[in-house]
């Protein structure tokens, strides 16, 4: 009982929340394969999948049959976007802090770092016992 209560969630969520629903459109593609291959006898699928889905407009003057196969067109209801209120966006000013120019930051020819100084990995340094 608790395998199929968590193939159900699973199957509810990637067909709700994923572009996964496109494999239900599948038999789309197959209806409107044999279409065109009605009007073209010597199309292969090979050949109408890279006449659809290439880059290069597709003309035969059937665009909306065209958008219903399956990865055609994108579909938003899925992505979840962050509602801010548009009153909260003048806010997002106010959060801004501006640094003045200080003299404290600025290189001085006094300050020379130490070459040494920014080698992360040294070795121990051995510290030499004198007995008096």
């Amino acid at each position: 009982m608790k395998k199929r209560i968590t193939f159900t969630i699973l199957v509810l969520y990637l067909f709700s929340t994923t572009e996964f629903r496109e494999i239900l459109k599948l038999p789309v593609l197959f209806q409107h394969f044999n279409e065109h291959k009605q009007l073209n006898h010597q199309l292969s699928f090979f050949g109408f999948i890279y006449d659809h889905y290439n880059s290069v407009p597709h003309t035969d003057n059937d665009q909306e049959r065209d958008d219903q196969l399956p990865f055609k067109t994108i579909d938003m209801s899925s992505f979840l976007t962050p509602a801010i209120p548009v009153t909260h966006l003048n806010n997002f000013e106010k959060a801004v802090k501006i640094i003045v120019k200080n003299d404290a930051f600025h290189y001085t020819e006094s300050h020379i770092p130490s070459p040494d100084g920014g080698k992360i990995w040294q070795p121990p340094k051995s510290i030499s016992l004198i007995e008096v």
